[in-house]
């Protein structure tokens, strides 16, 4: 009687444990006293850049280091230009000159950037660029006579830049042409497809700073070993601008002639902000004299 008795306990027991077991879980209850601590809202780090006043909508910052120094070695800026929430315009242009010796063998560095994204989506950079040559090759049957008295083919024009040797191939430079030599400029040298291509552009919201390097004049040796800064150099005059020149080391197409452009657009492609920059190079003779590498004037 005793056994059974504690058979049926167990088993009572052992029920009431898995019971227990199945029950659903019970909501946790909260303490009297809440806790005191404030919840943190995570926030966007401000974006700084050292010289350029915070919330600017664009900048530019322009600056050289000698083509000797080592890859890490920092530029020096000589002009910092930007378009702020105080800015009389949206559009402003930028004047930077430099000593024409040191400018030939510097790398220049171009910074642009907006420190106010939500204005300024997309930023464009172009480079400097103007048409050389519009000339090319034409073919006509005004030769002498061949052996059954037909006039032989004879090809005239084309366009052989300024300083080549004398074997130098004939280039092609009709309007529409994508020969990058008959060309002038900075972008033949910074844009790999120009003129496919004439800039880059890129995303505020993804990086708010980027730089545009151009190689030293004595490095890039665009214009052979004249000693001439076109490469870099955009301060020809309007009225020159429309003016052509052929057989000199200035030679370029009347009217083609595309200044350095920093814009800020829209995602529908509205122009925002912009900057456009002219660089110089400086003579020690302001009055012209010992211009030992050419420019414009």
């Amino acid at each position: 009687m005793k056994t059974a008795l504690y058979l049926l306990t167990a088993f009572l027991f052992l029920a009431m444990s898995a019971i227990s077991c199945s029950e659903e879980p019970k909501a946790l209850v909260p303490t009297d006293t809440p806790s005191t601590e404030t919840p943190t809202t995570p926030t966007t780090p401000e974006v700084t850049e050292p010289g350029v006043t915070a919330g600017t909508f664009v900048f530019l910052k322009v600056g050289t280091r000698w083509e000797s120094a080592g890859d890490g070695d920092e530029f020096q800026n000589w002009k910092t230009c930007a378009v702020t929430p105080n800015s009389p315009s949206s559009d402003i242009t930028c004047d930077v000159s430099i000593p024409e010796a040191q400018l030939y063998r510097s790398k220049v560095e171009f910074k642009v950037g907006s420190l106010n994204p939500d204005y300024c989506p997309i930023l464009t950079f172009r480079p400097y660029y103007y048409k050389r040559s519009d000339s090319s090759p034409q073919t006509t049957n005004t030769g002498p006579p061949d052996g059954s008295g037909n006039p032989t083919p004879v090809t005239t024009g084309g366009y052989v830049p300024y300083g080549s040797d004398s074997g130098a191939t004939v280039l092609s430079c009709a309007p529409g042409t994508t020969v990058k030599e008959c060309f002038g400029g900075a972008a033949p040298v910074m844009i790999d497809d120009f003129p496919k291509n004439s800039g880059k552009y890129f995303l505020t919201n993804v990086q708010s700073v980027r730089s545009f390097v151009l190689d030293a004049s004595n490095q890039a040796r665009y214009y052979g070993n004249n000693l001439v800064n076109y490469m870099v150099i955009n301060d020809l005059s309007a009225v020159n601008r429309a003016i052509p020149l052929t057989n000199d080391p200035r030679e370029r197409v009347a009217d083609k002639y595309y200044d350095y452009e920093i814009e800020c657009t829209s995602y529908w492609g509205e122009r925002l902000f912009g900057i456009t920059l002219t660089i110089s190079d400086e003579n020690w003779d302001a009055s012209g004299g010992f211009d030992h590498y050419l420019d414009w004037n």
